[in-house]
């Protein structure tokens, strides 16, 4: 982890989160809103459809954690680094937390996931917010390589994609460049409805990526 690296994640764990009905903001930054809940239930869909253990990388509003609780998967691992939105995932998921449904580990992903073994996640789903400026071409490109190791053969991988109509060039190169076959990158646009006074999405759909190792 590079010195600004570090410094920008210390300062983003320190910023204070506030949700309200319809959305969460972290400091002045939108995070999630409402509107996402039909993209972040295929999300969810895609991430179980392979059963088994479930890796969920960022909580969020918890819609996505909502819907994966709803399948038939073995188990939940939920991801999380910033304290107010682990509070509120304790919060929610109190009882799926207690009977071990649900397993919440703490932490940025870089220094969580080194934690769990090689081929053992059968469905990963991946959202998290850019804490630094390299992040801002997308955080999920600097998870795809951690993404492989994890990932059982068949299992699949799921992010929030930033993309309203169709993967880019540059998705496909990163995601081959950590090991997934292109001709197992498969993808599908789901409509959805921006709205809130602020808005951080300005197209009627977003790309739900399934890829496959």
């Amino acid at each position: 982890m590079s010195e600004l690296a570090a410094s920008a994640k210390h300062r983003w764990s320190n910023f204070p989160a506030t949700y309200d009905a319809h959305s969460l903001t972290i400091s002045q930054y939108p995070v999630m809103a409402d509107w996402e809940r039909p993209y972040m239930e295929r999300l969810a869909a895609i991430a179980a459809s392979n059963g088994g253990t479930v890796l969920e990388v960022g909580f969020g509003m918890g819609i996505s954690a909502a819907a994966l609780q709803l399948h038939d998967i073995d188990s939940h691992i939920v991801i999380e680094c910033h304290p107010d939105v682990i509070a509120q995932c304790v919060g929610i998921h109190r009882s799926a937390l207690a009977s071990g449904a649900m397993h919440l580990m703490t932490g940025y992903w870089q220094d969580v996931t080194p934690l769990l073994a090689g081929a053992s996640i059968d469905g990963i789903l991946f959202d998290t917010f850019p804490v630094s400026h390299e992040e801002m071409i997308g955080t999920h490109m600097f998870f795809f390589e951690e993404a492989y190791r994890l990932l059982k053969p068949g299992g699949v991988l799921t992010y929030f994609s930033s993309e309203p109509t169709t993967l880019g060039a540059l998705h496909y190169e990163r995601l081959e460049q950590a090991g997934f076959e292109r001709s197992n990158i498969h993808s599908e646009v789901c409509a959805v409805n921006p709205s809130g006074e602020r808005r951080y999405w300005n197209y009627s759909s977003i790309v739900a990526p399934t890829v496959v190792k």
